[in-house]
């Protein structure tokens, strides 16, 4: 290993969090000056105008530490196929952060970074057949406007992204692929970064600019282990299993009940603890905890025993439902919905 990489994993992981964390705090600055705020409401969770568009920071050193952690050449999965989707969303979300963007046109856009990467994993060799391909895309969309979706309380998203990138790093090393372990921890660093500025009370919030860039980062990298045989389908479905399980069911639920889905809302079970009673840094901490204690050891019995993977995959995502409902039920609405 040449260049900065040769720092080893601590030291790619001390200078992407600092450099995440460095421009996160100058992201919270431009917000403020352009008056980029969130204000407090009953359809939100915060208490406080507090300043959105943190996210830039985030994406931007993700962006960035690839030239120092590659000095002789990007993957190529890299450079053609997941950054350019990273770039065209997290400047979709910036533009979203300070103009409110139509829901046509953000899912336009969405449809063309996932079309581009699907046919680049075509390009590239992988020919799972059309039905794979046809759901890889949806969750490839889905998963852009999940974790939109989940960002919406104190640390729950740059969390979430800290533990998905290190089992991805973890995951990508077993592999022996070192490029993408290194993405992955350059990953987990940069959300990291992020945490000081909105963990507890946040000084400023990720923004569509942060949020819909790390969704489709999370599933073109989980798209890419697929292709690559680092990992199979139920490890990748697993990775992300706690918020595809709340965002999911949640939208189900408002479809169900006929509300307009795509409106902001504080029905997701997060925001109902909150809105019950549990701080922020609680309800992430709960949510973080299950991850380690249930998440983790799934994915661990699920790579060591490879046959019995769709099972493990399966028996965690109907308890990770019947959970859900039971929840569902103690923390019951806490406002209309629109």
């Amino acid at each position: 290993m040449t260049g900065p990489a040769a720092w080893g994993y601590p030291g790619v992981i001390a200078v992407a969090f600092l450099v995440s964390f460095l421009l996160t705090g100058l992201a919270a600055w431009y917000a403020r000056r352009r008056g980029l705020l969130d204000h407090p409401g009953e359809r939100h969770s915060h208490t406080q105008v507090t300043p959105r568009g943190g996210g830039a920071g985030l994406v931007l050193a993700f962006v960035l530490m690839p030239l120092l952690v590659f000095p002789g050449g990007y993957p190529e999965w890299w450079l053609y196929a997941i950054l350019p989707g990273v770039v065209v969303l997290a400047l979709t979300g910036w533009w979203d952060d300070h103009v409110s963007l139509s829901v046509r046109y953000r899912l336009m856009v969405q449809l063309a970074v996932t079309g581009w990467l699907m046919g680049y994993a075509v390009y590239a060799g992988w020919h799972p057949g059309l039905s794979l391909m046809f759901a890889s895309g949806l969750f490839v969309i889905w998963m852009v406007n999940l974790y939109n979706f989940m960002d919406g309380s104190n640390g729950m998203a740059g969390l979430q992204g800290v533990f998905a990138a290190a089992i991805l790093a973890v995951l990508f090393h077993a592999a022996n692929d070192s490029s993408f372990t290194l993405l992955s921890l350059v990953l987990a660093a940069c959300c990291a970064g992020f945490l000081p500025w909105n963990l507890g009370q946040a000084r400023v919030f990720m923004g569509d600019v942060g949020s819909l860039a790390l969704g489709f980062a999370f599933a073109s990298m989980l798209l890419y282990g697929v292709a690559s045989k680092a990992f199979s389908y139920p490890v990748a479905w697993l990775v992300m299993l706690l918020f595809i399980t709340d965002a999911s069911l949640t939208l189900l639920w408002r479809v169900i009940r006929g509300e307009r889905w795509y409106n902001a809302h504080r029905q997701h079970l997060y925001q109902r603890m909150i809105a019950h009673g549990l701080t922020h840094g609680r309800v992430a901490t709960v949510y973080q905890a299950v991850n380690m204690i249930m998440v983790l050891p799934g994915i661990v019995l699920a790579v060591r025993f490879p046959t019995l993977a769709w099972v493990i995959a399966l028996v965690l995502t109907l308890t990770f439902v019947l959970g859900w409902h039971y929840l569902l039920r103690h923390y019951k609405e806490p406002a209309t919905a629109g």
